[in-house]
């Protein structure tokens, strides 16, 4: 897996650090949702779907809320040319939505993931990101950061999962 990283890459969050983060994370959903029963964690795929199965995980150890995770596809490269896909949408409607991203970088592919969440009519929705850029383009601001980091346009931020789904490290190039 780490042969996805150029060999420049340093690496800014290890494993348990991240763990760290999702921790603390975890426990700020059940505070946004003390009064919810119901609580669907929306990963934006690939990684956004890992760390929406990371938190749900945590969420159960603390609390019995009943946690639902889907996950939603957003053409990254074109996201003006369809809609992003929720892969299940069966029990979304009329719930409290987390929107999950392992990088929040512009607010692109939040943003597109967004307009197809609407339509379910979320009693309230929350943004979650392991890691924060500043680099905003559209008007979407994380409510749950693990990191915030202030980078160049030039750099990249990657956080790496191995086959199981857990966190390698969080990676800037």
């Amino acid at each position: 897996m780490t042969n996805l990283l150029p060999k420049d890459a340093q690496k800014i969050l290890s494993s348990q650090q991240i763990e760290q983060k999702i921790n603390r994370m975890a426990l700020e959903i059940l505070e946004l949702h003390y009064k919810s029963s119901d609580i669907v964690l929306l990963g934006i795929e690939n990684g956004g779907y890992h760390l929406a199965g990371l938190l749900a995980k945590k969420i159960k150890t603390i609390q019995r809320n009943h946690i639902h995770i889907a996950s939603i596809k957003v053409n990254k490269e074109a996201p003006y040319s369809e809609l992003a896909q929720i892969n299940d949408t069966k029990d979304l409607y009329s719930k409290a939505i987390i929107l999950i991203d392992d990088v929040g970088n512009s607010g692109s592919t939040l943003f597109h993931a967004l307009q197809s969440i609407y339509p379910l009519h979320p009693l309230s929705i929350h943004v979650a990101v392991l890691i924060d850029r500043t680099h905003k383009r559209f008007p979407i601001k994380a409510d749950i950061i693990g990191l915030d980091l202030a980078t160049t346009l030039t750099e990249h931020i990657y956080v790496l999962f191995n086959e199981n789904g857990s966190p390698e490290g969080a990676y800037i190039f």
